[in-house]
């Protein structure tokens, strides 16, 4: 299996691509981070004669995408398997209160960062002429509105119906599209999230983990793993007919 998992640097990218590797797939990390080249070389050393490589692009900028994907199929001989993990949180104040600049750059990431990987890595797939798999990170925000969270809700919902789209026109070349919408995750963003809420309301850290916590009926945060085994599964023969949905990992906290 060849694989592309785009913001892989870190947290959810890093933990899909480990679990790839491990699984015995040729795995490309895309991530705008230069530390994704450390991360590379570390996941390689998971299995002997793993094939990693490390591609830094800004999946917000057309030519950086051209460029560093290009590279990525050429390394790895074509694609099968491509994850759209790189996002960002944005901002958290109120709409009226929200600079268009800050608004911008959530959407660019999020949603036209998946557009633009997806468009070339898609060619790639059509030409092999081999069906593939495409997995966007949508969230439980693309799901359901929040206060203070319009940007990223606006940008997780398009991802998902972007999902729809896409799954309609790349069904008949054997390309499944689907997304994956975590709920409250163990990572550096939530975190900050998290940091950021304690400061506004007075309460420390882990007063607001522990508030998060005790909404999720399977009592704990997600964490990559969680993420990964839905990925291998969604590319494993098991899934074959599966396409076009949004698969909620959330650990129960919102229902579909």
């Amino acid at each position: 299996m060849r694989a592309l998992v785009t913001g892989a640097a870190r947290g959810l990218g890093e933990a899909v691509a480990a679990r790839l590797v491990g699984d015995g797939a040729d795995v490309v990390l895309l991530d705008v981070a230069p530390e994704v080249t450390a991360t590379a070389e570390r996941l390689a050393a998971l299995r002997p004669g793993a094939r990693v490589r490390a591609v830094v692009a800004d999946v917000a900028d057309e030519e950086s995408v051209e460029r560093g994907v290009s590279e990525a199929l050429e390394w790895l001989g074509g694609i099968d398997v491509l994850v759209n993990n790189a996002g960002v949180g944005g901002p958290t104040s109120a709409v009226v209160d929200t600079p268009v600049a800050d608004i911008r750059r959530v959407l660019e990431v999020n949603l036209l960062g998946p557009f633009l990987v997806t468009r070339r890595a898609a060619r790639a797939m059509i030409e092999q002429g081999t069906g593939g798999l495409v997995v966007n990170l949508g969230s439980i925000f693309g799901q359901q509105g929040v206060a203070g969270g319009a940007a990223y809700c606006a940008s997780k919902g398009g991802v998902a119906l972007f999902t729809h789209s896409l799954a309609l026109e790349l069904a008949p070349y054997g390309i499944r599209v689907n997304t994956i919408a975590p709920g409250n995750m163990a990572t550096e963003m939530h975190w900050q999230d998290l940091r950021a809420r304690a400061a506004k309301e007075a309460t420390s850290f882990e007063e607001e983990v522990e508030r998060v916590r005790a909404t999720i009926p399977l009592g704990r945060h997600g964490a990559g793993n969680d993420i990964a085994g839905a990925v291998v599964w969604l590319a494993s023969e098991d899934a074959a007919y599966v396409t076009g949905q949004t698969i909620g990992v959330n650990g129960g906290v919102f229902l579909t």
